[in-house]
């Protein structure tokens, strides 16, 4: 119950997410690939948060938000935001109808899918444009290209399904060189297998590697997902790209424990010597990793670094201070942002940045700074 007269707290955990580092690093993406862009949203926008990032990005243009699932897309829908919308994976038949009703464009993978589609957008008397989903290599959905012509004159012969595009996905973009061109040569060999680009309106395949390591070749559409929220997969183009979230706390509490003292479950880290500790309100109820636990994680704490020392806890950590430090307890801290890049946290926790960014948790405020911010 709110009391009338009851104040409220500031958050004890938030993070800051910069929508005009949003905008610069979208307008980077168009610049590195030379074509129409569909940014991908889906996981709540990389945890930056669905209904915001997705207005945001309809206000700068995109030509399609790519989404996860239908629950996503419905909630964009419901936030107001008119723009084309993409499922990047395979449906099933309890999807199906909402995604016809929504008017939501679908991949498809199989006959039998396309088949469901038709049916439903003929009962609704409406013509569902769809893209054919090709499997070049990733191996989680698609038509495998060998055979596929055959496939294709399926298609073209099931009425109610407009054939506007046609997809794939790079597996290894960041990893593998050999075997991304082998994806790509199949993609553009399949393109010219099935009538050439002509007969497709959008043709796409690079997600954020992908744009940044290889040429566009025949494709027109690319798929941004990382690199829109200010991290390169390819550490060479990391510097031309924005921060756009960051992770913060607060110092909750600042004492000194004395040499022998244990500090966190465990007793995985126990002082030397007398030591000053700062307690930070943020743990892995937050999202803040527990695999970082002694594995040389730092936090940044008014104007320099300090590592976090013992297991992280499910809602507190604690930071080891120089002797005569100034913290004190009510201090910003960062856990991950303009000084602790978030593939730095993600290293130490033996994961990947994706994983990092949509780990934050609902009980984490996110703040909003307005397009016009520097």
């Amino acid at each position: 119950m709110n009391l009338p007269d009851s104040p409220i707290s500031p958050p004890r955990a938030w993070v800051e997410i910069d929508t005009a580092a949003l905008i610069e690093n979208l307008s980077f993406a168009r610049k590195a690939s030379g074509c129409g862009i569909m940014a991908v949203v889906k996981a709540g926008a990389y945890g930056h948060g669905l209904e915001v990032i997705s207005c945001t990005l309809e206000g700068a243009g995109v030509e399609f938000l790519g989404v996860a699932n239908i629950g996503e897309a419905r909630r964009i829908r419901e936030a107001g935001v008119c723009s084309r919308i993409y499922l990047l994976g395979a449906t099933w038949e309890a999807e199906r109808e909402e995604i016809v009703a929504r008017n939501i464009t679908p991949c498809i993978s199989s006959i039998e899918e396309a088949e469901e589609f038709a049916a439903i957008a003929r009962r609704r008397g409406v013509k569902l444009a769809v893209h054919i989903a090709v499997d070049t290599g990733m191996g989680r959905g698609g038509f495998l290209a060998e055979g596929i012509e055959d496939h294709f004159a399926k298609l073209l012969m099931i009425d109610s399904l407009e054939i506007e595009g046609i997809a794939s996905h790079l597996s290894s973009a960041d990893e593998d060189e050999e075997f991304t061109w082998r994806q790509i040569n199949s993609f553009e060999s399949t393109v010219e297998k099935l009538g050439g680009a002509e007969h497709f309106l959008w043709r796409h395949l690079s997600n954020s590697a992908g744009i940044l390591g290889y040429p566009m070749g025949c494709r027109n559409l690319a798929r941004p997902g990382l690199m829109l929220y200010g991290i390169s997969p390819i550490p060479s183009f990391q510097k031309s790209l924005k921060n756009v979230m960051s992770l913060k706390s607060r110092v909750t509490l600042v004492r000194t424990l004395p040499a022998g003292h244990g500090v966190s479950y465990g007793r995985s880290f126990v002082t030397k010597r007398p030591t000053r500790i700062a307690t930070v309100g943020i743990g892995y109820g937050d999202g803040y990793p527990r695999h970082i636990s002694g594995k040389g994680a730092e936090v940044y704490i008014r104007g320099a670094k300090h590592p976090v020392i013992g297991r992280v806890t499910m809602d507190q950590i604690m930071v080891e201070l120089p002797d005569q430090s100034d913290i004190r307890c009510g201090d910003e801290v960062e856990l991950f942002g303009k000084h602790i890049p978030v593939a730095d946290l993600a290293a130490h926790a033996d994961t990947i940045a994706w994983e990092i960014l949509t780990a934050i948790t609902p009980r984490v405020t996110r703040s909003y700074l307005p397009l016009h911010s520097k």
